[in-house]
């Protein structure tokens, strides 16, 4: 399988990064150690530049959609682990004073490169509230920026670590995800019980 990956992209390592951005909790944080890794694959690695302009593009490809599509369907579908999920994020954006501090609060969420902070959840989170779709969209850029120059900074800290910061992110993602579920498994048994 990566060898058919590396054959696919071997001269088109940019499209790697940006469809690997766009991918929900794997965004900047993998797809910019990806790319100065990806030489351990057998393909071509990124500037760090590319690397960076790359995993921003693609990382902010998915918002506009997201926010703009969980408006249309939030009263059907985000009801349940969804609205749990993110109402407390809800209310403390709710909670800001003025549109500049809610927007703040917004970029700065997306902008912590941990998993459930991302693009994806920044723009889950906007299409909940009331806030301006294009405000909260340069908001989620601004804060994706950030995110994505953090990784980039760490992996340019540890030069000729770029796995090493791939693995380790991706087994945050895996424990994240492992936790979510457990979370998830206790929830509902709680329920159960409590009826």
């Amino acid at each position: 399988m990566l060898e058919a990956f590396a054959s696919f992209f071997a001269d088109n390592i940019w499209l790697a990064v940006i469809i690997i951005a766009m991918i929900p909790a794997l965004e900047g944080r993998i797809a910019i150690p990806f790319a100065l890794s990806s030489t351990l694959l057998g393909l071509n690695a990124l500037p760090w530049y590319w690397a960076l302009i790359c995993a921003f593009i693609g990382s902010i490809i998915p918002a506009l959609p997201v926010i703009f599509l969980t408006r249309k369907i939030k009263n059907r579908f985000f009801t349940g682990f969804v609205q749990e999920k993110y109402n407390s994020k809800i209310n403390k954006l709710s909670s800001q004073s003025s549109n500049l501090k809610k927007l703040i609060w917004l970029g700065a969420f997306v902008a912590i490169p941990l998993p459930m902070t991302g693009v994806w959840s920044g723009s889950l989170i906007a299409g909940l509230t009331k806030l301006s779709p294009w405000q909260s969209f340069i908001a989620i850029a601004i804060g994706s920026l950030i995110a994505c120059s953090i990784i980039l900074l760490i992996c340019l800290f540890f030069q000729g670590s770029e796995l090493i910061v791939l693995l380790a992110s991706l087994i945050i993602l895996a424990l994240f995800a492992i936790y979510e579920v457990i979370r998830l498994i206790i929830n509902k048994t709680k329920k159960k019980s409590t009826t």
